[in-house]
């Protein structure tokens, strides 16, 4: 009799299938396997704020566990998509509470230079929620940016709209990326930062046609609400 298992299936029930590169990896998979959608909202909570769970990482082991038939589909997105907006949320709050103190903390100082945050604050000034959603979509900016964001005085509507838009469109194509390509996850990892370079240009190239969009449209308006022009009368006053 065959006894063979079912792809992704290990002796002992765990999802080895999962390839994995570093220890951080193999840890992921199992403790999804066991806590399910807690651990899924758990896990990008805590990458979210800086701990050492990558966000992506999670997502396509979430992806990956639901092709297995470890999770269902629609509680696992929603888990998802609930623990990467409460991480950014609660930074964004940390921000704003302890903006002075977060912003001076080493670990954003290593990354987040002079330089780096002049060029944020400049754009936060001109672009807030483009910024955002930039920010959301590449994973190096997400903390600094996302600290930032509420050290400035960035209102919360426009953070959470921009962020929530973001994920819409980031966490169905990274889940589906993990449940589609369950036997090739180590390729799609590393194609992963050329899927968020592409996002960026494509969000960038949006930006630029809302500006130029704007710009038109302000032209217009200062051209339609420009005073009347009153030519002077050609009536000759009557002779006396």
């Amino acid at each position: 009799m065959d006894r063979r298992q079912p792809s992704g299936a290990s002796q002992t029930g765990g999802p080895t299938a999962w390839p994995r590169t570093t220890h951080i990896d193999g840890v992921i998979p199992r403790l999804l396997a066991k806590f399910s959608y807690l651990a899924v909202f758990a896990l990008l909570v805590g990458g979210g704020l800086g701990l050492p769970f990558p966000e992506e990482v999670v997502q396509l082991t979430a992806g990956f566990l639901v092709r297995q038939g470890t999770m269902a589909a629609w509680p696992a997105v929603v888990a998802t998509a609930a623990g990467i907006l409460a991480g950014d949320f609660i930074l964004f709050r940390l921000g704003r509470t302890h903006g002075a103190r977060v912003m001076a903390s080493r670990h954003l100082r290593r990354f987040f230079t002079p330089e780096r945050r002049a060029f944020v604050e400049r754009h936060f000034a001109n672009h807030d929620f483009l910024t955002v959603m930039v920010a959301r979509l590449l994973f190096p900016l997400r903390l600094p940016v996302f600290a930032s964001a509420g050290a400035m005085g960035v209102p919360t509507g426009t953070f959470l709209l921009a962020d929530g838009v973001a994920a819409l469109v980031s966490v169905p194509v990274v889940f589906g990326l993990g449940y589609l390509f369950a036997s090739q996850v180590v390729l799609v990892k590393e194609r992963m930062h050329q899927a968020e370079f592409a996002a960026l240009l494509l969000l960038l190239g949006l930006g630029l046609a809302w500006s130029t969009v704007r710009r038109k449209r302000g032209a217009r308006l200062v051209l339609t609400h420009r005073p009347a022009f009153h030519w002077p009368s050609l009536h000759r006053p009557g002779k006396r």
